[in-house]
This record gives structure tokens, C-alpha cells and sequence, in this order.
């Protein structure tokens, strides 16, 4: 099985019978052995609407219809995970998120195999959050994207007290033989934005090491790369944005076979009577996190990276700081709520400063 390092522990990514029914993925494509940088060239294309981003895949390969081959199989994969993890839409011949959530509290229920093997890996992945991410919340984040897209109200107090009754993950009983799934709350409800994205980036990574090694794929906040770029660098130049102002940076990061995933209170938000709510919920207060703008976290998987990555959002920056301090290939980079910037020292060594926008 491959491994998955979160905190200090190795979590295995689990590997069902069931997923024998899953897609099968094709394997007619180039040969993964990197050749002199002069015989590849560089492509890129973006697609929209998977997992509500804007998503780039940049590589290296002997030609263009290589590329194209590649990024057509990436951009079907996005999409097919995109339909099974949502939890607001049905789709026709999926059992999905959303399908589980309306049918697991009165009996076990079949789902995609791809969403067990998720469930699977985050029964024991979420463990190592401290707490601070539990995909069981759905009750409680459904109130909330209620109230962002409409816009213009704010959950009462009541309500989300209710709908935190409803949130033990201990409650979701899984069956991986029959991959089926059942719910003994009929509150409970999943909701899978704090990994969903990240998981996926890193299933696309594992396909892409194979047959277009040297790349770079970035999903909104979500960067996994390859081996290095094939023009004479060495490294991967990921930027790291401004919360004031996304469009500029604050910071430049340079790396390769790592992933790279940012939470902050400016990339899902709304406003109501001059207040920001940002779509990251404290699961202690029910209310958007309030420590700090922005945390990225450097780390190899990136589903592992996504769960820090909110984890370390619902975090002060004292507790967040001590815990990263102890983990092993895991560096963090802190904006706080007044502008100032802190980094493990990891993540230090792996930076250049980007000039005036810099806060360090």
C-alpha cells in the first residue's frame, strides 16, 4: 500500500476490492524516462468548474499531442471525482455525496468506490487534525453555504447549535466489503471541502509521475509539482498570495515533488452589514475561524496538505506554531490577522523573497 505521512504518523491510503469496479485508467501514453530538456518543451491549458476552480496543468513532453493525451485524462479524472464528492448536486448514474447524505441515516447505502476509499482514509487521517477538521460537519457547513449563497443573512445561533448535535464522524459506519455506508444519526451529513480537492490533486500527481514527470498542477489554492522543470531549473516557482490583494505576492516559493496548499478567509467569503464570513468553520465556535488570514503548508501528499492546511486555520498561531515544530516533513507559513508573517524554518530555506510585497 502507499503511504501518506500526516503529523507523525504513516496513514495508509487504503486500496478496496470494490475500487476493481472503478474507472480504468489508460496507460498508452509517453515514456516517463526524462530525456535532455532540448528534446521536450513546455505546454499548458486550464480547465474550469471541477471542484469550483480554475485548474492548470503545466508539463514537459516530446510534443504537443503527448500533452494534450495527458492533460485530457487529468481533466476527466478532475471532473468524475468533482461529480462523486459533491455534496450539492446529483448526477445521473453516480452515487455521490450528495446521494449518501439523503439516503445513509435509513440504511446502508452503496456508494462510488472512490468515496469509500476516501472515507476509509479520513477515518483515520482526520485523527491526526487535532480536532480541528471533521468532515462530519455537514449540517453545520450546509447552514452556512445556504446563507453564502443567498448573501445575505448570518445563521442564528440557534440553528447551528442544533446542527452541531449532528457531527460525530464515530456515527458513520462504513461497510468496505459491500462499499456501502450508513449513518446512525439521521442528522449526520458529510461534507468533504476541507480534502476533497487536495485528494484529488494527489491522485492526479500519482498518475502524472508516471507518464509526465516533470509538472506542475495548481487547482486554486491547491499546487502539487513533479520533478523539476525541463528548461535548466531545478526548481518550481510556486507564489504565495497576498490576502489583501490575490493578485499580487507576498512571497516565492521553490520546490519540486512537494505539494502546496493555502486556507485563507479571502478565497470563499460574503458580506453582511460591512462583516466578512469566510467559508473556514471553527468547529468549537460554529463560526468562521478567526486567527489568523492565510496558511500554507508544504508537504509531500496533498490531500494530507489540504487537511493542514484548514487544520492550522483553526488554530491560534502559538498552538499551530508548537505542533508544526514537531511534525516531520511538514513546513507552515503563518499570515496573522495584522499583516505579520511567520514560517516553520523549513519553510524558510525553501523561500525567496519576492521584494517590496514581502512582510518578512
Amino acid at each position: 500500500m502507499a503511504m501518506t505521512r500526516i503529523g507523525l504518523r504513516a496513514v495508509p491510503r487504503v486500496r478496496l476490492l470494490c475500487l476493481l469496479s472503478a474507472l480504468v485508467l489508460s496507460a498508452v501514453f509517453f515514456s516517463p524516462s526524462l530525456a535532455v530538456s532540448e528534446d521536450y518543451s513546455k505546454y499548458s491549458n486550464s480547465f474550469f468548474d471541477a471542484f469550483d476552480t480554475v485548474t492548470t496543468l503545466t508539463g514537459y513532453t516530446a510534443d504537443k499531442e503527448s500533452f494534450d493525451l495527458a492533460f485530457n485524462h487529468i481533466k476527466s479524472l478532475f471532473f468524475r471525482y468533482h461529480r462523486i464528492y459533491d455534496a450539492y448536486n446529483e448526477y445521473e448514474n453516480v452515487k455521490n455525496l450528495w446521494f449518501l447524505n439523503r439516503n445513509a441515516s435509513e440504511g446502508y447505502t452503496q456508494v462510488e468506490p472512490e468515496l469509500m476509499e476516501l472515507l476509509v482514509w479520513l477515518r483515520q487521517a482526520q485523527k491526526e487534525t487535532r480536532g480541528r477538521v471533521n468532515i462530519a460537519m455537514g449540517s453545520v457547513l450546509s447552514i452556512w453555504h445556504r446563507c453564502r449563497e443567498e448573501g445575505t443573512t448570518v445563521p442564528s445561533r440557534a440553528e447551528l447549535e442544533e446542527a452541531a448535535l449532528h457531527t460525530d464522524f464515530d456515527r458513520i459506519r462504513l461497510d468496505t466489503e459491500n462499499c456501502s455506508v450508513f449513518f446512525d444519526d439521521p442528522g449526520l451529513q458529510i461534507d468533504l471541502g476541507a480534502v476533497a480537492k487536495g485528494y484529488v490533486v494527489e491522485i492526479a500527481a500519482g498518475w502524472l509521475r508516471e507518464h509526465m514527470p516533470s509538472f506542475i498542477l495548481s487547482a486554486g489554492g491547491n499546487v502539487r509539482c513533479g520533478t523539476s522543470p525541463m528548461d535548466g531549473r531545478d526548481r518550481w516557482g510556486v507564489a504565495i498570495s497576498d490576502p489583501d490583494d490575490p493578485s499580487m505576492y507576498m512571497d516565492v516559493l521553490y520546490l519540486t515533488d512537494l505539494s502546496v496548499v493555502t486556507s485563507g478567509d479571502y478565497q470563499r467569503y460574503y458580506t453582511v452589514d460591512g462583516v466578512r464570513y469566510h467559508h473556514i468553520i471553527d468547529p468549537d465556535t460554529l463560526m468562521p475561524a478567526d486567527f489568523m488570514r492565510a496558511v500554507t503548508v508544504v508537504t509531500e501528499d496533498s490531500g494530507v496538505a489540504d487537511l493542514l492546511s484548514t487544520a492550522f486555520f483553526n488554530l491560534s498561531y502559538e498552538e499551530g506554531r508548537k505542533w508544526a515544530d514537531s511534525m516531520e516533513h511538514t513546513e507552515v507559513y503563518w499570515v496573522l490577522k495584522d499583516g505579520t508573517v511567520h514560517m516553520t524554518d523549513g519553510f524558510s530555506r525553501m523561500l525567496r523573497s519576492y521584494g517590496a510585497g514581502s512582510r518578512n
